[in-house]
């Protein structure tokens, strides 16, 4: 497990230095496999830390990687040269001229002469205040990123929202139109068949005198020929 001082370059699940991290939606990373493991033992997708769904494959957190790289690099450079090589003394200064752990010998050589030390866990203290300080940059640029991707991604449903509204109306505007029309030629048609069968009520009605009135005609014929 890392110990205290590699806490900023540390995976929330394995609690180590970050191997091949990703980045998911909510800006908080994973070492790939970490992440791929935690997924398949959950039945959705989602942050380990604040459990925020995330749908998409995450990409390569690219700058975090360089600087655990590097972070890595120089611990085990510190590591491997924890003894001096010169004087096989333990390295317990660094010279803030040469930028370079030092032993108490090589302190009193003339190669160090007047040169300024610090105690070697204070200087590496520093390091680490350096390298956070250029990694917050870094991290806020992915913030404001994943910001700008939020309000993105917000416009364009927002646009799809509108735009499906405006068909929606569209159609119940069309579909008002031609109930109007089909109403309007039902009404039309209803009032000529209207006019037809007044028509036809008329020249019944005309029929119906003018065979009364022939009848009555012939009835007058029959009587003056008797």
């Amino acid at each position: 497990m890392a110990s205290r001082s590699e806490e900023d370059y540390c995976c929330p699940v394995c609690q180590d230095v970050y191997r091949d991290p990703v980045v998911l939606s909510c800006s908080h990373s994973f070492c790939k496999v970490c992440l791929q493991n935690w997924w398949r033992e959950k039945p959705i997708r989602e942050c380990p830390v604040c459990k925020r769904r995330s749908l998409k494959r995450p990409p390569c957190n690219l700058a975090l990687k360089n600087v655990c790289e590097s972070f890595l690099q120089q611990r085990n450079q510190t590591d491997s040269e924890s003894v001096c090589s010169l004087h096989s003394e333990k390295l317990k200064l660094f010279c803030l001229d040469h930028q370079q752990p030092v032993c108490l010998i090589c302190r009193d050589s003339k190669i160090h002469n007047d040169h300024r030390f610090r105690p070697i866990d204070e200087a590496a203290q520093d390091l680490r205040e350096e390298l956070q300080n250029s990694l917050k940059p870094l991290k806020d640029k992915l913030k404001s990123l994943n910001e700008v991707k939020e309000e993105f991604n917000g416009t364009i449903k927002e646009q799809f929202k509108k735009l499906h509204q405006f068909l929606q109306e569209e159609e119940e505007s069309r579909i008002r139109a031609l109930r109007e029309e089909e109403e309007q030629k039902s009404q039309r048609m209803k009032e000529k068949m209207e006019a037809v069968s007044r028509e036809i009520a008329a020249l019944s009605q005309t029929i119906r005198a003018t065979e009364d009135e022939t009848v009555c005609q012939m009835h007058e014929c029959k009587c003056k020929n008797f």
